[in-house]
């Protein structure tokens, strides 16, 4: 830039607001600040996290606060975390006073809450403030401090009231005693009358029971009477019937024996029908194995002549259906066989039937 150049004016820069740290804060509040808006749980809490060593092995309550705030203005590290705690603790009350701009705003809003008795969250969200001022500050310490007085004048208030009722507690726990030890001997009294009136139940039971016993015994051997008659009559019964169930067991012994002697001749002559079969069988099958078309037939009957006409054979046995169909076809004819329904389906079966001139079926017998 030359020097002949006029001066542009330095542009101002408005810088964003932004809450004071705990540790920025005068620590002639960091008192107020800590006990009030942190309970004495989470600031032990958040000494044993940070491992804050103390003088005596078992601190009171007014060491390890006074302690804190010691180390609060000395410790970075102990301001860090306090000053996150309290923020994460009283994030909703910061959001409602970020959105108050000016002192005087900011003072009804303290007034606000503190009349509706939110103060430990509304006192970290005016300390904090970017508005706040230190008039503003001491105002909040200010009314911070004697509603402590006023909780400690309630506090004796309170104790003084607690010593008269456990004064009064004493005097009712000693005429309590005095009743109990009465009840005492009367319960005992009452329980060893208790104990007679129970015994001599017992022995009014106990000859109930044994007379009311007698009795079902007396009606129990009448009906076990009764029930032996009962018993006799169905043996004499039973006897009878066995003895007719042993005659008809003879009769039915014989006709078996007659049975099986009959089955022996049936199974004799069913073998020998199967010989004779297997017999019949052997020269059918020599028969059709001889070249000739029909053995010693006339000249006349080997000339016959089916003309075309379809012969249908269902069944037999299928090492004899080549001879057959050798047969048919050297007589001029059309043979077609079925295996009866074994193998093949029987919708063909059908379809066979509508074009045959002649159906054989070989059976055994």
């Amino acid at each position: 830039m030359c020097e002949n150049c006029p001066s542009l004016p330095t542009p101002v820069v408005a810088l964003p607001r932004r809450r004071s740290k705990l540790w920025e804060i005068d620590n002639q509040w960091h008192c107020t600040i800590i006990g009030t808006c942190l309970t004495l749980g989470e600031l032990k809490s958040a000494a044993n996290r940070l491992g804050v060593q103390l003088r005596s092995a078992k601190p009171s309550d007014h060491e390890i606060h006074t302690s804190m705030i010691v180390l609060l203005g000395r410790e970075r590290m102990v301001g860090k975390a306090l000053h996150k705690m309290l923020d994460r603790k009283h994030a909703a009350m910061i959001a409602r006073a970020g959105k108050v701009e000016g002192e005087e705003p900011l003072t009804a809003f303290w007034g606000e809450m503190l009349a509706k008795g939110e103060v430990s969250a509304a006192c970290w969200a005016v300390m904090s403030h970017p508005d706040s001022s230190d008039a503003l500050r001491n105002a909040v310490f200010g009314e911070i401090h004697m509603l402590s007085h006023q909780v400690g004048a309630a506090s004796r208030s309170d104790l003084r009231r607690i010593h008269a009722l456990e004064q009064e507690k004493a005097a009712l726990e000693t005429r309590l005693g005095r009743q109990n030890e009465r009840l005492k001997a009367e319960v005992s009294k009452r329980n060893g009358l208790i104990r007679d009136l129970r015994q001599r139940l017992d022995c009014e039971i106990a000859e109930t029971r044994r007379l009311g016993d007698a009795a079902q015994a007396a009606l129990e051997l009448d009906r076990l009477r009764r029930v032996m008659g009962d018993i006799q009559d169905h043996l004499d019964r039973e006897r009878e019937m066995r003895c007719g169930a042993e005659g008809e067991v003879r009769g039915t012994l014989v006709k078996l024996r007659d049975l099986g002697q009959n089955l022996s001749l049936v199974m004799q002559e069913n073998a020998e029908i199967k010989d004779e079969l297997a017999a019949s069988e052997r020269r059918l099958t020599a028969v059709l194995a001889v070249d000739d078309r029909v053995g010693t037939c006339s000249t006349e009957c080997a000339e016959l002549d089916l003309c075309g006409r379809c012969i249908l054979f269902v069944g037999g046995r299928s090492q004899h259906v080549p001879h057959f169909r050798r047969l048919v076809e050297d007589c001029n004819g059309t043979f077609a066989h079925h295996d009866g329904g074994f193998e093949e389906s029987m919708g063909k079966l059908h379809g066979l039937f509508g074009r045959a001139d002649a159906v054989l079926f070989p059976v055994d017998c």
